[in-house]
């Protein structure tokens, strides 16, 4: 009765790891890139090291600008507004992934995101984004 209702994948797992393209190569450089999808759900994860300090302010309430860190290959995009998460190890928030492509950051748990020379010991943040959504 199960195989009549939920019948087995009929597809394989589609792999990409190229076609991120980063809105500012002054801001970020792009680390990894990668994206899977299996019956129409796609994952990825993207890592972009930080080249200028992206600063959550100095008084509360603690929040980063809108900051877009690139841009989704086509085919690989989500059909409507989706949430993602980012981390950096130490700043961590919320990002958007919006239906053009676009990976934007939006809010932080109050931290910054620091370049190599911006008091994190000569060591720059790497800010991890990843999400999961259906296409």
């Amino acid at each position: 009765m199960g195989a009549t209702l939920y019948p087995p994948p009929t597809q394989g797992i589609e792999t990409i790891s190229s076609g991120f393209t980063l809105a500012d190569t002054t801001q970020f450089s792009l680390n990894s890139f990668s994206a899977r999808r299996f019956n129409g759900v796609v994952s990825f994860l993207v890592t972009a090291g930080t080249l200028k300090t992206i600063s959550a302010g100095s008084t509360a309430p603690y929040n980063l600008p809108d900051v877009v860190i690139g841009t989704l290959p086509s085919g690989w995009r989500p059909p409507v507004t989706q949430t993602a998460i980012f981390s950096t190890g130490y700043a961590d928030g919320e990002a958007d992934v919006r239906a053009d492509g676009t990976v934007i950051l939006r809010t932080t748990n109050t931290y910054s995101i620091r370049n190599a020379t911006d008091g994190s010991g000569g060591v720059a943040d790497n800010v991890t984004v990843s999400c999961t959504f259906v296409q």
